[in-house]
């Protein structure tokens, strides 16, 4: 357990960039995530992530999630993979957001786990204590498909591959689909992929830097 709480989350200044890309391989934006505090309390480790995604020069959205390692788990906040571009024209100074979802669990021993926890979150964005809309992503059906090596402009890591089934929605528009998801030693996500109910690819994420 030691090992893994001592991973790229657990060490304040922590910058992990990444770039999100449509089906084409089209840049769409640029996220990054810097762990601002670690603490321990009692054995369990907490640090404490700044996500900020940009999606033009002038359109910034910033939120903050967990991650956890305790007892042979590193536990991460669902907000983190919230997708932000969904709410980027609630980014002002006039809007209040309001996240509240459970924790992704990642066991040590991953690559003997088959079936992995589900999770869910729900967004609500608020205008002068007015609800002006709501947004949902439900992950289920979560599973460890074996090792891979991942290349990005990062680096090249040992990953685990990890498939899933979401639901989004926001507002009445619901998308369903799937994903797929490489994850090194320290459980950070090297590389994503998205595809639609049907099948087919419609965006993917790597990481680009680490600082």
């Amino acid at each position: 357990m030691s090992q893994d709480c001592n991973g790229l989350f657990f060490k304040e200044g922590t910058l992990l960039e990444y770039t999100q890309f449509d089906k084409k391989g089209k840049e769409i934006s640029k996220n990054s995530h810097k762990t601002k505090t670690v603490s321990n309390l009692e054995g369990k480790i907490t640090a404490v992530i700044e996500f900020t995604t940009v999606t033009d020069k002038e359109t910034t959205v910033s939120s903050e999630y967990k991650v956890l390692c305790a007892d042979g788990i590193i536990a991460i906040d669902m907000i983190r993979f919230f997708d932000n571009n969904q709410i980027a024209n609630y980014s002002s100074n006039d809007f209040n957001v309001e996240m509240q979802g459970n924790l992704l669990e990642f066991p040590n021993n991953m690559e003997s786990t088959v079936n992995l926890n589900e999770g869910a979150i729900t967004v609500k964005v608020y205008n002068n204590d007015i609800k002006i809309v709501t947004a949902t992503l439900n992950i289920s059906n979560r599973k460890v498909l074996g090792k891979e090596e991942i290349t990005t402009s990062a680096g090249s890591f040992a990953c685990t591959k990890i498939a899933y089934d979401f639901e989004s929605r926001i507002g009445f528009l619901k998308v369903k689909g799937s994903g797929v998801e490489w994850y090194n030693k320290d459980k950070v996500v090297v590389k994503s992929e998205s595809y639609n109910k049907k099948g087919k690819l419609t965006g993917y994420q790597e990481l680009t830097k680490i600082n």
